[in-house]
């Protein structure tokens, strides 16, 4: 804030609407005005939602009570005045001019906080709007859970932005919202909302501790619908009979294209219905067969049970005959050891024998060969001889 107690504020010249998310209030009130009317903008400041009303083929009236963000305006408006509201009247600074075509839409983007009498800003605004016409307002809640706990606390301290900007003067719940656009002459069809956690670190809340308060007290907070409401984005339309007619058509084209939306839905589900019934059915199939097989493997597995539990139980003798057959193993090959020594024994006496044998075949040869041998043959042969001769 200036020395003059003039807001000052962001120039926002290159924002697009591509920018926003949709938990801008800016793209809620794009969204509510459409495209082609002629709006007047209370507060517009530097002029940077008028730039964005004039790329949806808007034409712009800006009013604003400071002078420099007037001036920076006045690039994206078709003309921007300077004034402030809680000194003059709507007729006071809307020439024959401007008037000559009234406005489709009134905008007052964060502004009837700042106003010392918003009711009769209001109630001036419904004669510069046409038959069709109506009203766009953001407007900070000051119900929001962390203003709440603050006050518990004892703290309500104004800030530079936020709920306790320092330039508010007014502030609002969603019943004292309705409650402003009623007793000025308007028929709200449109509330919606920006969200903010209670316990975000913003510089639009005071900063709050969940855990210095009481269990029970931030359970009650948290399920008030308002509790994360950071503004209320309100479409209101003046009260008459065109009005309301023109509320109730507008609120039966929405109702109607809701229908219709949810008829298209009501068909897909019934398509995904009965896809489902049948997935369904094939999986009851697949269901029962599983469980075919689940039976059968059952019995499958009872069999086995049973087989390994006689197997456990032949364990013990299978084991004991393959002791005794070690044993008779270790026994057999003792034999076969010995038996293998017994061999061996009579292949050594074998070959002691055997070259004893021919020891005595050479000592017969030699004897066969010696005189005395041939001389005891021929004394044979003699003897022999002479006894056949006595026969």
């Amino acid at each position: 804030m200036n020395a003059n107690r003039e807001k000052d504020y962001p120039l926002l010249v290159n924002l697009l609407e591509t920018d926003l998310d949709e938990n801008s209030s800016l793209k809620k009130m794009l969204r509510l005005i459409g495209e082609n009317k002629r709006v007047i903008d209370f507060g517009c400041a530097t002029g940077y939602f008028a730039r964005l009303l004039g790329n949806r083929g808007c034409e712009v009236i800006g009013v604003e009570v400071n002078s420099k963000a007037a001036k920076i305006a006045e690039q994206y408006c078709k003309q921007v005045i300077v004034a402030d509201l809680d000194f003059v009247s709507l007729n006071d600074i809307l020439s024959g001019s401007i008037l000559e075509e009234k406005f489709d839409i009134a905008v007052f983007g964060d502004i009837l906080e700042h106003l010392r009498n918003p009711w009769k800003v209001l109630e001036e605004t419904r004669n510069i709007l046409n038959h069709q016409g109506y009203i766009i307002a953001s407007i900070p809640n000051i119900a929001h859970g962390a203003i709440r706990l603050a006050l518990l606390q004892g703290k309500f301290e104004y800030q530079p932005l936020g709920i306790l900007d320092n330039t508010h003067l007014r502030f609002f719940t969603r019943k004292t919202v309705e409650q402003l656009f009623e007793d000025s002459g308007y028929i709200i069809d449109v509330i919606e909302r920006t969200k903010l956690p209670i316990y975000s670190n913003s510089d639009l809340i005071p900063g709050v501790e969940k855990t210095h308060f009481d269990k029970n007290v931030t359970q009650e907070i948290e399920q008030d619908e308002d509790a994360d409401t950071l503004q209320f984005v309100v479409r209101g339309y003046p009260v008459s009979l065109e009005s309301k007619y023109a509320a109730l058509h507008k609120q039966y084209l929405e109702v109607n294209e809701q229908l219709r939306q949810s008829q298209i839905q009501r068909h897909n589900l019934q398509i995904e219905l009965q896809e489902s019934q049948i997935q369904i059915q094939s999986t009851q199939t697949e269901f029962e067969k599983t469980q075919i097989q689940l039976k059968q493997n059952q019995v499958q597995l009872e069999e086995l049970q049973t087989q390994l539990q006689q197997t456990k139980i032949q364990v013990p003798e299978v084991e004991n005959q393959l002791n005794s057959y070690r044993v008779k193993f270790q026994e057999t090959q003792n034999q076969l050891q010995q038996i293998q020594q017994q061999w061996e024994d009579s292949q050594i006496k074998l070959q002691q024998a055997h070259s004893g044998w021919e020891h005595c075949q050479q000592i017969i040869k030699a004897m066969e060969t010696s005189k005395f041998w041939k001389l005891r043959q021929r004394w044979f042969e003699i003897k022999h001889f002479v006894g056949l001769k006595r026969e």
